[in-house]
């Protein structure tokens, strides 16, 4: 990779950018695009395929995926529980009466 995080050169974008241009200003090369990309979705093992390529590339841990699925998963009381739970000594100023 080169220095900055750049996968291209300026030079190289610069030619990327205009080809993508010159697709997206012609509406029939424009919908072109689109009716392909509407028939590559169509496909739920697609869709699967870029959403880990999202959570992988977010730098999501699995931790944290699994906690977000317990919350996920939980009752609205249990979240609020939770919740009251943790900030608690925060609220009541280190305090543990309850």
């Amino acid at each position: 990779m080169q220095r900055g995080g750049w996968k291209h050169s300026p030079e190289a974008r610069s030619r990327i950018a205009e080809s993508n241009k010159a697709r997206w200003d012609d509406p029939a090369k424009r919908a072109a695009v689109s009716e392909a990309t509407k028939a590559r979705m169509a496909d739920p093992a697609v869709r699967q395929r870029i959403k880990d390529g999202m959570l992988q590339a977010s730098g999501i841990s699995d931790d944290l995926r699994l906690i977000r699925s317990a919350w996920k998963a939980a009752s609205p009381l249990a979240r609020k529980r939770f919740l009251d739970d943790l900030f608690r000594p925060a609220c009541d100023g280190g305090r543990d009466d309850r």
